[in-house]
Formats: structure tokens, C-alpha cells, sequence
């Protein structure tokens, strides 16, 4: 007989929160309607009492958030944050659902709800920065939990606050926004000096390559490996993919150029491509991008082996074909090929280090030509972060008679 899920449903402040757990994890959820808007969430845990205080925190965050009487000069933290996920918690991902409730409950614990956003500037920035670099002010759990971080994460909890505060100036209620201008804009965020990014050699990838059935007996970890190393894409839009991205004969790359409004001619130089989904891009953005016959050989093998066909992944998780394969396996695969192959580990390496080596491989080529190919917007970012210097040309240039 199977065991009866667990429910209860909290209610204070005039607010009421339903807890569930969920049928197919061992995380409950939570589910909760403020002025006909409904949220429905993933607590990411399975602890009773947790979520019923998580709850009960939820509800008076939500009712202050109502904001009767609340002025811009008395507009809290705790209040910001709740107002916030309400007006646009459902159209964030759930991933940066997660990053704004991470940030948000450290700067909780840095400074307390009740902090009021007026106040805040280059000071807290600066103590913020100190506290998490220092590990005095740790996150739970996760890649970063219990311990201290460097500039990048801190950046990017920062950003979060950024993002709201330029919202909450933007925003209106009863003809008034809810601040008056982001207090700490032209503070600036901590940046690494010499910040870690390695790119992967050829060597490197083909012994990965090498110890993937190793590794992987499925294959999913080779063919990932593959389109990395081809495509130059992120682990997040490789995960993602489903059969029904590839376009394999240029009769389906024309039929996806136009039902994703685009020039149906382009099929005409394109013999093979890959659709990757918005859904799944850092910035939103939907691409189609032709692929070589290499892996156009290599992926038809792969779907037809497995009888891959509409919405199915390309790479489901285990357990769950519903489910990409997570990041942590992806990542732990890479640490197990490089102990296998007897490589060193980069730091701050892994699929990254492939998407480096794709960039820096093609940096001779037009800019904007790369930046399609390889999902770039920011021509800035493609040459600082991912375009590297490499030997043989360092030398030709340091080799020119003037």
C-alpha cells in the first residue's frame, strides 16, 4: 500500500499557504494565491517543520507586502523581496527563482528584514562582500554552502539585488513606485583580479572522449562530450535538447527556419541544424545554428539507436526520463574521465573549459559570425571571458619586425 503523501495547509496574517509533498521527489511544495496570482514552488527539501516555518514566514513577508501605509522611505528588505516574487515570480525561471531566494535570505541574515532599502549603500555592499568572502556569511547547502566564496558568486547575489532595486523604481502602486531610485546603483560589484578560466585542449577532450563508455556506459556522456566540443554550447542548453531540436536533413532545417520566423533560404547552406530552446538559454534567446555532418552523423546514430523521437531528451536522467541529466552528474562524469584518463583537474574547468576552446579556436573569424554560432549576444563578453590568447600566435606577434 503506498504511503499517504503528506499535506497541511498554513494561514496567517489573512494569507494562506498549502504544503504538499510531491508524488515523484521527496521535496514538498508550496502553493499560495495573492490577489488571484498563484505561485506554486519547489521548497527543495523534505523537512516538515522547516516548511511550515518557511511558511508561516511567507505569509507575513506576503501580507506586509501588500505595502498599506508602506512609504518609499519605509520600504523593508523583507518587504521588497516578498512584493517582488509576487508581481514577477512566474515569469523567472525556477533557477532564478532559486538564485532570488538565495540572496535574499543571506542578505536577511546580513542586515534582517526589517532593514530598510533606503539605507542601503556602498557600506553594506562593502560588508555584504567581506562577510561572504570571508565565509562568516555562508548559503546552505549547494555548490557554495558553508563556506566562503569568491567575487563571481558574490556578484551575482548582488546582481539580484540589483535587478529588484531597478524594478522597484519602476514600479507603481496607487500612482507612486515604490522607491525612488536604486540606492546603490554605481556602487560597484566585486571582480576577480585574475579570474580562473581554462580552456580545454584538444588532448584533453579526445581522452575524455576516450574514457566515456567508461564512465557512461549509456553513451550520454560521450555524445554530450561531442556536442560540446562542436557546437561550443553551455552544459544548461546541451542538457535541454530534445529530438525534436535536431534537423538533420535541410527539408527539416527549412521547416524550423520558418516556423520560427526566419528566412527559409538559409536551409539552402545548411544541411543539418540544432533549435536551442530559449528555454534553456542564459539570455532567453531561441537560436537555430547549423551543424557539421560530423555530428549530424554522430546525433542521427544516437536518436535512431535509442528511437528517440518528438519532445523525448536526448539526455535524461537516469531515473527520470522526464528529467535532464542534472549538472552535478554532468560534472561528476568530467571529474571520473579526467581521474580515468590520469589528466589534472583544471580549476574552474569542466564544459566551460570546451566552450573556451571552441571561442578561442575560431577567434580569426568575423566577430558576428562567431557570436551567432555559439549563442553569444555580448561581443564584449565572448572576447574577454572566452576568447584567449593562445602560443603559437602570441609568438608570431611578438616575432613582427616593425
Amino acid at each position: 500500500m503506498a504511503r499517504k503523501l503528506w499535506k497541511q495547509t498554513i494561514e496567517a496574517h489573512g494569507i494562506r499557504v498549502r504544503l504538499y509533498e510531491h508524488r515523484r521527489s521527496s521535496c514538498i511544495w508550496r502553493d499560495v494565491r495573492v490577489n488571484g496570482s498563484r505561485s506554486r514552488k519547489s521548497l527543495g527539501h523534505g523537512d516538515q517543520e522547516r516548511a511550515i516555518a518557511e511558511a508561516t514566514a511567507l505569509c507575513r513577508e506576503l501580507a506586509k507586502a501588500r505595502l498599506t501605509g508602506a512609504t518609499p522611505e519605509t520600504l523593508t528588505l523583507g518587504q521588497l523581496h516578498a512584493v517582488y516574487l509576487r508581481e514577477c515570480g512566474d515569469m523567472l525561471t525556477h533557477a532564478r527563482q532559486r538564485l532570488v531566494d538565495k540572496a535574499f535570505r543571506l542578505l536577511f541574515e546580513h542586515l534582517g528584514t526589517e532593514f530598510q532599502v533606503v539605507d542601503l549603500g556602498p557600506h553594506q555592499v562593502t560588508t555584504y562582500t567581506a562577510a561572504r568572502r570571508e565565509g562568516r556569511l555562508a548559503a546552505r547547502g549547494g555548490r557554495h554552502g558553508g563556506g566562503a566564496v569568491r567575487a563571481g558568486t558574490i556578484a551575482k547575489e548582488l546582481g539580484v539585488l540589483h535587478r529588484a532595486l531597478n524594478w522597484a523604481a519602476l514600479f507603481k502602486r496607487n500612482g507612486k513606485a515604490l522607491i525612488s531610485h536604486n540606492p546603490i546603483r554605481g556602487v560597484p560589484l566585486p571582480s576577480e583580479p585574475n579570474p580562473a578560466r581554462p580552456v580545454a585542449s584538444r588532448d584533453r577532450y579526445q581522452r575524455l572522449l576516450e574514457q566515456a563508455p567508461a564512465v557512461d556506459p549509456r553513451g550520454a556522456f560521450a555524445a554530450m562530450l561531442e556536442v560540446a566540443w562542436t557546437t561550443g554550447r553551455r552544459l544548461g542548453s546541451i542538457v535541454a535538447l530534445r529530438a525534436s531540436d535536431l534537423m538533420l536533413t535541410p527539408e527539416l532545417v527549412r521547416r524550423g527556419l520558418a516556423d520560427a520566423g526566419k528566412e527559409e533560404w538559409l536551409g539552402e547552406a545548411w544541411p543539418a541544424a540544432v533549435r536551442w530552446a530559449a528555454e534553456a538559454d542564459k539570455e532567453g534567446v531561441e537560436w537555430i545554428v547549423p551543424i557539421p555532418a560530423s555530428l549530424t552523423t554522430s546525433l542521427a546514430e544516437y536518436v535512431r539507436a535509442r528511437g528517440l523521437v518528438g519532445n523525448a531528451l536526448l539526455f535524461p536522467a537516469r531515473r527520470d526520463p522526464t528529467r535532464p541529466v542534472s549538472k552535478e552528474t554532468a560534472y561528476y562524469w568530467v571529474r571520473r574521465g579526467e581521474a580515468l584518463a590520469e589528466l589534472p583537474h583544471q580549476r574552474r574547468g569542466g564544459w566551460h573549459a570546451l566552450r573556451r576552446a571552441w571561442a578561442t579556436a575560431r577567434k580569426h573569424m568575423p566577430l558576428q559570425d562567431v557570436m551567432a554560432a555559439g549563442g553569444w549576444r555580448d561581443a564584449a563578453a565572448l572576447q574577454r571571458a572566452y576568447q584567449h590568447a593562445d602560443p603559437e600566435t602570441v609568438r608570431a606577434v611578438m616575432e613582427v619586425e616593425a
